[in-house]
């Protein structure tokens, strides 16, 4: 008879509260649990009282859907090639400031990876980003796009090269020849993948452009040089990192 009075106090409490804790006695919601969970079958989400709820399929995900009353499941979709990994973060930066060289000619030899960035590079300001590594395999990916314009050299070629730093290293580059009459330009594209790089947080990540073979003149990247044919908006520079880690 004790035992009959105490479960019948508890679903009175129950019913008069409307929610229930476990190890708590301040609960918060409908269930709130103060503790782990081992569910050892189903879990299945937005059921109504005529119809079972939804558990599932293999592959898929809990989605807590903002914009419904339930939350859903959702298909995990992974790009082929990239196995298991999935996009642990993704940044676009963008500027409109670019770098503008004329006379002399920069260098033309070859340039190496890993070597820190000197004065005969100059920074596109509006590229500078971060980005977070927390799993020891990973993929990070660059995908930058410019224009480059030249001006005041006829029919003479101009060469550039532009390359991505992180943390102040050259760690991909391009080299680039634009030809044409006056107030010519071209997009220009460096995509590169670094893998499996040490787990930190905050690399410093950033764009970089030099002169080549000017043959005089002036040549912009990521800035318009010549107005009639081309404006900021048209030439900005635009940078985008991915970071692909294990799901």
């Amino acid at each position: 008879m004790k035992k009959i009075i105490i479960i019948q106090s508890l679903l009175w409490a129950v019913v008069a509260t409307a929610q229930v804790g476990v190890n708590t006695l301040n609960p918060v919601n409908m269930l709130d649990v103060n503790g782990d969970i081992n569910v050892r079958k189903e879990v299945r989400t937005g059921g109504t009282n005529l119809l079972k709820g939804s558990a599932g399929a293999a592959g898929t995900i809990l989605h807590n859907n903002s914009e419904m009353n339930t939350n859903d499941w959702k298909s995990i979709k992974i790009a082929d090639g990239q196995g298991s990994m999935s996009v642990f973060s993704l940044n676009t930066v963008a500027d409109q400031t670019g770098a503008v060289f004329s006379s002399p000619n920069g260098v033309t030899t070859p340039y190496q990876e890993g070597t820190a960035i000197s004065n005969a590079w100059t920074v596109l300001p509006g590229t500078n980003d971060t980005f977070s590594i927390t799993n020891g395999v990973n993929k990070v990916v660059f995908t930058f796009q410019t224009t480059a314009q030249k001006t005041g050299n006829n029919n003479s070629s101009s060469g550039f090269a532009c390359g991505v730093f992180v943390d102040n290293t050259l760690r991909a580059v391009r080299t680039d020849v634009l030809i044409g009459s006056e107030g010519s330009y071209k997009i220009f594209n460096l995509n590169a993948t670094l893998t499996n790089l040490t787990p930190k947080n905050n690399y410093a990540v950033k764009v970089a452009c030099t002169k080549r073979n000017l043959n005089s003149g002036t040549l912009g990247i990521g800035t318009a040089v010549n107005g009639e044919f081309l404006n900021n908006e048209m030439s900005q520079s635009v940078l985008t990192t991915s970071v692909l880690q294990p799901y």
